[in-house]
């Protein structure tokens, strides 16, 4: 019976090793961490005073540690899986709260230099959202919303400062995706982050995009 739970102790261990860095690269997405920094940065834009005058957005770390533990009273005594859990703890536990406790990167320079200009084109730019002449997408982007009355003049410059300010919320996007080594293909996936923080951050009277396409004022 001991020589079958070596045995078999031996395979599960052999595959931990191969597939614990897989665990730790691949499934952990830092979905909430991601919110909260795109909350940090769109309340950075949308401040007047120097830098931002944001308040640190990033939600602290578990409380609880995060690695697996033991039964109380230590090993379980005469168990001949009493190795694979310290294999486990040794090896997976740590990868786990490693992931928990990622801090995303919003610090580069290339993303500093894209908060950097949008900030300065809102000012420019809320007047627009304000009339719902702009509204934010459901892709994370801002758009004409087709408010009746709109002078050609006033319509001109609101596709002129769309087009910039999608270009830098792009940008930031994949500098963010890159800086936090997530795969070109979750870039999507951060820009739908941003999209959610900025329409439930919306102002009063801003327009925002539904699921179906439609547009509704906050």
């Amino acid at each position: 019976m001991h020589r079958i739970g070596r045995i078999l102790l031996g395979v599960i261990i052999a595959m931990l090793t191969l597939t614990c860095a897989r665990i730790t690269v691949n499934v952990y997405f830092p979905a909430a961490e991601l919110e909260d920094a795109a909350a940090k940065i769109e309340q950075e834009i949308r401040t007047d005073t120097p830098n931002g005058g944001a308040p640190d957005a990033s939600s602290p770390g578990p409380s609880s540690d995060s690695t697996p533990k033991a039964p109380a009273g230590g090993k379980p005594q005469g168990s001949v899986l009493w190795p694979l859990w310290r294999h486990v703890r040794l090896h997976i536990g740590p990868a786990i709260a490693e992931a928990q406790g990622i801090n995303v990167n919003i610090q580069t320079p290339t993303i500093r230099g894209l908060i950097a200009s949008r900030k300065q084109r809102y000012a420019s730019l809320r007047p627009l959202l304000d009339q719902c002449i702009l509204g934010e997408t459901a892709s994370g982007l801002v758009e004409l919303t087709s408010q009746p009355g709109v002078s050609l003049k006033d319509k001109a410059r609101a596709k002129q400062l769309r087009d910039q300010e999608n270009r830098d919320r792009q940008s930031l996007y994949k500098e963010i995706a890159a800086a936090n080594n997530l795969p070109a293909g979750r870039i999507g996936d951060v820009a739908a982050i941003f999209a959610n923080v900025n329409q439930r951050d919306a102002r009063s009277g801003w327009c925002v995009q539904e699921a179906n396409g439609k547009w509704k004022k906050k």
